[in-house]
């Protein structure tokens, strides 16, 4: 039996393909591949990642009794599902040691072997400046700008970046209808990155374009005055927030919160406060 280490590089730099490792620590075995710079066949940045991982496997000739550690990176996540469904012994993990210097080394020579200057590397994983020098040297030359990857096949689909939460104390105005989203109510959020900003739409459940790939919504419906209201659970953030309709005492920060609205009056209260109640709190 063997311990795999899985582990990636170069994700965050816009120039060069990142690059996948398989490492069995105790043997020195390393398996790599480069994702290409840009590709054509419909599939996902995950998807593609996935195949990969699945070919260096059939090489590396790792067995359903061999351990793998992976790394819990988001273009991992395919790959995550793909070791559960096919029953391997897997676990994510923070990856290091061999793994890491391997994969890591990888990216540099690619970039080395393209012209850029040998002696300017990573330096205590401070990333972001060590990209920006491959990116600025890349961009100061027309001629290397085939290094550039590909950012429009690695985007996630439309669906994953919509996100099913709760708004916060602020009102929004839904972006289909224009009608206000309430505080503390459910709400659809469109995030996405235009021209350099960072943009976020924001939509009544029934009127968002998709349904939502991702959720962090959480609602709960209690008893209160002869009513049954439903609503959110948020965690509490300002300091001395109204008290609790329940046992009138303020609500601090961290403390687990029911909102709902009893027609239009916003009734809040500490979760553990309407569990107690006759009636209980039910959840959705």
């Amino acid at each position: 039996m063997k311990v795999w280490h899985v582990e990636d590089a170069g994700g965050g730099c816009q120039a060069f393909p990142e690059v996948l490792v398989l490492v069995c620590e105790n043997t020195g075995e390393v398996f790599s591949e480069k994702m290409p710079l840009t590709w054509s066949d419909g599939t996902g940045m995950e998807e593609k990642v996935c195949q990969i991982m699945v070919s260096l496997m059939k090489k590396a000739g790792v067995s359903e009794e061999d351990q793998l550690l992976v790394c819990s990176g988001n273009i991992f996540h395919a790959y995550h599902q793909w070791l559960e469904q096919n029953a391997y012994r897997w676990e994510q993990s923070k990856i290091d040691g061999l793994a890491h210097t391997a994969a890591e080394e990888r990216f540099h020579r690619q970039a080395a072997d393209a012209g850029f200057p040998e002696d300017i590397r990573l330096v205590e994983r401070n990333y972001r400046d060590y990209y920006r020098m491959i990116e600025n040297w890349v961009a100061s030359n027309p001629d290397r700008h085939r290094y550039y990857k590909d950012r429009e096949v690695r985007r996630k689909p439309a669906e994953t970046r919509y996100v099913l939460k709760s708004n916060g104390s602020y009102g929004r105005h839904c972006l289909c209808c224009r009608q206000k989203i309430r505080p503390y109510t459910p709400v659809v959020v469109y995030r996405t990155r235009e021209n350099g900003r960072n943009i976020r739409r924001y939509y009544h459940p029934a009127c968002s374009p998709v349904e939502p790939l991702k959720t962090s919504l959480v609602t709960w419906t209690v008893d209160w005055n002869a009513l049954q209201i439903e609503g959110v659970i948020l965690t509490a953030k300002e300091a001395g927030e109204k008290a609790c309709v329940v046992c009138r005492q303020p609500i601090s920060p961290g403390e687990s919160t029911f909102f709902g609205y009893a027609e239009d009056q916003l009734i809040r209260g500490h979760l553990s406060c309407f569990a107690e109640k006759d009636g209980g709190v039910r959840g959705d």
